[in-house]
């Protein structure tokens, strides 16, 4: 491989990996927020005489239809438990306006020649890497300090593997010291194209009420989204 390519296959695997790494703390940061946002939107309610109680039972229909789901949106003055996760993105989600037919389409993706042909070139790496560091592998022998290093790089190994996430294989792979996949002009395509549906979802992600939330820094702004959402959800405009 000349130099210029393998540049491009690192910079594009770096890109890769950043995305990943991303879209993991955006989704920490919507599942921590989550409670803050419903908090935060409780006591807004209240504090102007809001009834949510009511707001669910009249608009129910609308947030099903919204949010594709048979739901509402959580409200603690309802003594059964609540009908949405607050830690659920689908309750304080951003409209897309993606139909179900799209998320359908989505689920049906044919996988592409240059995924088949990564994926299986990482399923042998992942098989080279099982032979030296599974638990039915490792010598009688092997001090239990280094079983279990072994068994945690192994469970990380096979999680990766399951989520696509070949970078992970790659560095356990460079610490056993063993050869990886050689086919990179194949990575490089896939890797764009998972780039591209990642950013994606990155983007999703960042739309939603949660995260918006965690990105407001006074209680005007907090108060604003507060409104917007209480517009989008249930058609009440707040001055």
């Amino acid at each position: 491989m000349s130099i210029a390519k393998k540049l491009k296959w690192k910079r594009t695997l770096s890109r890769l990996r950043f995305n990943y790494e991303e879209l993991d703390l955006i989704k920490e940061v919507s599942r921590e927020t989550a409670q803050d946002f419903q908090k935060y939107y409780e006591q807004y309610c209240t504090s102007r005489g809001i009834d949510i109680s009511k707001l669910n039972s009249e608009h129910r229909e609308r947030v099903s239809v919204l949010y594709d789901v048979g739901k509402t949106i959580p409200d603690k003055h309802d003594d059964r438990q609540s009908e949405v996760d607050p830690t659920n993105d689908t309750a304080v989600a951003l409209h897309s306006g993606a139909s179900k037919e799209s998320n359908e389409k989505q689920k049906e993706h044919q996988m592409t020649t240059d995924e088949i042909a990564v994926h299986e070139a990482f399923s042998k790496l992942f098989k080279r890497i099982a032979l030296k560091i599974h638990p039915d592998r490792l010598s009688a022998n092997t001090p239990p300090i280094e079983r279990e290093s072994m068994l945690s790089m192994f469970q990380n190994a096979n999680k990766s593997f399951e989520q696509k996430k070949y970078y992970v294989l790659l560095d356990i792979a460079a610490q056993l010291g063993i050869t990886t996949p050689k086919n990179f002009s194949q990575q490089v395509r896939w890797m764009k194209r998972e780039n591209a549906i990642i950013e994606q979802e990155i983007n999703k992600q960042k739309s939603t009420y949660n995260f918006i939330f965690s990105e407001a820094e006074t209680d005007e702004e907090r108060d604003q989204l507060i409104k917007n959402f209480m517009q989008q959800v249930f058609q009440l405009h707040i001055q």
